[in-house]
């Protein structure tokens, strides 16, 4: 029986179909960009069927129709080789087949069990841990690090993986030592590097992370687009919180939007930054326009909500009145679909939440506050991390204040403030609503609070340069 580089028994494999696994796992924990060759390996292999079924899980996680499509491809052949496949073996057909027929809530069940039984299966893990991201299920995600850090301590993607899931549930210390212990073991690991850069910027840590993230970007340059665009696309969120705007609107030129624009992930990152930028005030002129060319074939794919939204909000902002209409119809009609499971973050989110956001691209600021507080309380099981999720808490929160809701404005800031007492631009807009309830010494005082904060933010950059 021939087994791979964790020591976990394959069937019918030989030398070829080991070294291929053994690659395919180490490019896919690095986030590589190299995962082509992997799939020519698997088009060709004809005996051992873990590589069709990593390279169908590969595709699936595309985000893609076309992936879809080929996954299918791949699980039927997978199938025709399963003969004196073993248990595990078997455990990744059943998870496969689940993720193609849209059961994740099965598929996430299944990885979980065989990451129990198998811990040093490292790929199962990793997709366990994209099924829970994708359902915002932070306990899973870390149910899943928790179980293969004993099996696995001396590998650091184990330790950063573990990292991600102990940030998503908040337990920030723990996490960033662990991400930094993956760190010290392999300085060149970018999902580590993702990890900290979260801890950091929930924490209000900017010039920190600006400082960790340049200093760690020349290990880069061999990532897929999603995490070179994602790592660059966290530092371009401290800049805006340090109210270098105009650094962060160049980043996105030159580093998140343009490698793979077909790409659901490099999309995504290129929609939150744009928003972002102009709730801080920026004007980024044609740029949306660029985006939606890349959104219009996606208006029926409805893969993820966490995806959907925001895709919505892209051509909305680029001003596809059209394409929205006939997005938000479809959206409400896959909502009808919903499994039971996924019901909350389709019909009681992703729905009222879409609305939200076309009327906010409309400056419909009174309909677009009713409509996304409506879907906030329900907005983790959409998927996406917390730093993902808060754009559309940022844009509920502008609603608000531009619809002179008030009160709520002001909670929702205040809340902010006690989270991340660093960002000047929170003060700043306290102060204003302060002003325009009538408590001026509260006002000053914001007032001067952010202008110190501004001071320090240009003293360091001064520095710096």
């Amino acid at each position: 029986m021939a087994r791979d580089g964790q020591g976990l028994e394959l069937s019918n494999a030989d030398a070829g179909a080991v070294a291929a696994l053994d690659f395919v796992r180490e490019e896919w924990l690095a986030f590589g960009n190299r995962l082509a060759e992997f799939t020519a390996a698997a088009d060709k292999e004809e005996k051992c069927l873990l590589l069709p079924l990593v390279a169908a899980n590969l595709v699936l996680s595309m985000n893609s129709t076309e992936g879809f499509e080929a996954a299918k491809r791949y699980v039927v052949r997978a199938k025709t080789m399963s003969s004196g496949a073993n248990a595990r073996e078997l455990a990744w057909l059943a998870a496969t087949e689940a993720w193609v027929a849209g059961d994740t809530d099965r598929s996430l069940q299944l990885h979980e069990q065989m990451v129990a039984q198998w811990p040093r299966d490292l790929l199962a893990a990793k997709l366990g841990q994209l099924h829970a991201f994708n359902r915002g299920d932070a306990e899973a995600l870390l149910r899943i690090g928790e179980r293969i850090v004993p099996a696995n301590g001396d590998n650091h993607y184990v330790w950063a993986m573990y990292a991600f899931g102990l940030e998503e549930c908040n337990r920030l210390d723990e996490a960033e030592t662990a991400a930094r212990k993956a760190i010290a073991m392999d300085r060149r690991d970018p999902w580590a590097h993702h990890a900290v850069a979260h801890c950091l910027e929930a924490r209000g840590r900017m010039q920190e992370g600006v400082a960790f993230l340049e200093e760690m970007s020349d290990t880069w340059e061999g990532c897929n687009s999603f995490m070179y665009t994602h790592l660059w696309w966290h530092l371009a969120l401290f800049l805006i919180d340090l109210d270098r705007t105009d650094e962060a609107l160049e980043l996105y030129d030159r580093r998140v939007w343009g490698v793979w624009k077909e790409f659901s992930e490099d999309q995504i990152n290129a929609i939150s930054l744009l928003a972002r930028l102009e709730l801080r005030g920026v004007d980024v002129g044609d740029r949306w326009a660029d985006v939606a060319i890349y959104l219009k074939p996606r208006l029926h794919e409805h893969f993820s909500p966490f995806l959907d939204l925001q895709y919505l909000y892209g051509l909305a902002r680029a001003g596809d009145q059209s394409g929205v209409t006939e997005m938000l119809a479809s959206l409400e009609d896959r909502a009808e679909r919903a499994k039971p499971f996924e019901r909350e973050a389709w019909a009681d989110c992703a729905v009222p939440a879409a609305h939200g956001l076309a009327a906010h691209a409309k400056g419909d600021f009174a309909e677009a506050a009713r409509l996304l507080g409506q879907a906030m309380p329900h907005l983790q099981p959409i998927g996406g991390s917390i730093a993902q999720r808060a754009l559309f808490g940022a844009i509920h929160l502008d609603a608000l204040m531009r619809a002179d809701w008030n009160d709520a404005a002001m909670a929702i800031l205040q809340a902010d403030e006690r989270e991340r007492p660093t960002v000047a631009a929170t003060k700043r807009a306290l102060a204003g609503l302060y002003r325009k309830v009538g408590r001026t010494e509260q006002a000053q005082a914001a007032e001067y609070q952010a202008e110190q904060l501004a001071r320090q933010y240009r003293a360091a950059r001064e520095k710096a340069a």
